[in-house]
């Protein structure tokens, strides 16, 4: 059997003690309030928790709408100011010429307290929605590329590269759309055809995983708040592919590498092998025709020749 609890009584003024004062959010961190002082917005929360008050009494008007009766002594005891400072922060609140607009006071006259309408402190107005920005130009949209990315780079470099690694100059001369055989699959998966049921949901389920890790890496963000978004994409996909593949081989400057091997340096690969390669691509001045390839060999190729890149482009610039 389980023990007693015994549960003490409240006392005094313990009872209030799960009472409070609500001041909306909005007030305090929203930037059409700044001007707005503490005291008004403590005084708005006060007059919000009267209207609790409108519903038992019936105060409503002929157009339904709720108001409260709050009186200036109210005020100045519940806040324990004086008169000015009271008729200082109904006066911010009100909608007059330099109030916030927060609250309507009517004065009703013949001795009757002034009628008090608490206004919402949002709008229902849909705000505008800024401009798109303007799309980054691409470096790569297709097999023949070199020359645009050359002419609409986003940052033209103004000055020549002492030297550029083997992997982003010219394209080997067997890259051409005829021969194009990397990731050619009669079945479009990731596996083998003729792989057990069931297993292309979980296959899609790795590469998604796979995506996910390879953005981790190379600083997807990042990349897209410099370069265009589809270019980030396309190589982030390629990445991926090489990746998931089940081939045993690759074909990588011409030469068929143990997709191991492959795997290995790609696995290598964060954000900024990416930004050389981006590089390499703004400088290229010659004619890309199969891009796939060209972008396979210089992800493969840039874990080992980055630092020869850009230490030859330092000796450019600052040498003798």
């Amino acid at each position: 059997m389980a023990a007693e609890t015994s549960f003490d009584y409240y006392y005094g003024d313990e009872s209030n003690q799960f009472s409070f004062y609500r001041i909306p959010r909005q007030l305090v961190t929203g930037d059409r309030f700044k001007r707005l002082s503490t005291d008004a917005k403590l005084l708005y929360g006060l007059l919000l928790d009267r209207m609790s008050l409108s519903a038992k009494n019936g105060w409503y008007d002929e157009q339904g709408r709720v108001y409260i009766y709050y009186t200036l002594d109210e005020i100045q005891e519940d806040l324990n100011c004086g008169h000015d400072k009271a008729t200082r922060m109904l006066v911010e609140l009100d909608n007059g010429k330099n109030g916030f607009g927060l609250i309507e006071r009517v004065r009703q006259g013949q001795g009757r307290p002034t009628k008090i309408y608490v206004k919402r402190f949002t709008t229902r107005a849909v705000p505008t929605p800024p401009p798109e920005p303007s799309p980054r130009p691409r470096l790569f949209s297709g097999q023949d590329c070199g020359e645009v990315a050359a002419k609409t780079a986003e940052k033209p470099q103004s000055r020549v590269r002492g030297s550029r690694s083997q992997d982003c100059g010219k394209v080997a001369p067997n890259y051409i759309k005829s021969n194009q055989t990397d990731f050619s699959y009669t079945d479009p998966s990731i596996l083998p055809s003729g792989s057990p049921p069931g297993m292309a949901g979980m296959r899609w389920m790795d590469r998604l995983e796979q995506r996910r890790e390879v953005d981790e890496a190379i600083g997807y963000e990042s990349l897209c708040s410099q370069f265009n978004r589809e270019d980030v994409d396309e190589i982030a996909e390629l990445i991926v592919d090489v990746l998931c593949t089940t081939r045993p081989t690759l074909r990588i400057g011409g030469e068929e590498l143990p997709i191991a091997q492959v795997k290995d340096r790609f696995y290598k690969l964060d954000s900024g092998h990416l930004e050389y390669v981006f590089d390499c691509l703004r400088n290229n001045t010659t004619q890309i025709r199969n891009i796939r390839a060209y972008l396979l060999t210089a992800l493969y190729n840039a874990p080992t020749t980055i630092n020869n890149y850009y230490q030859a482009a330092v000796q450019h610039d600052f040498g003798p």
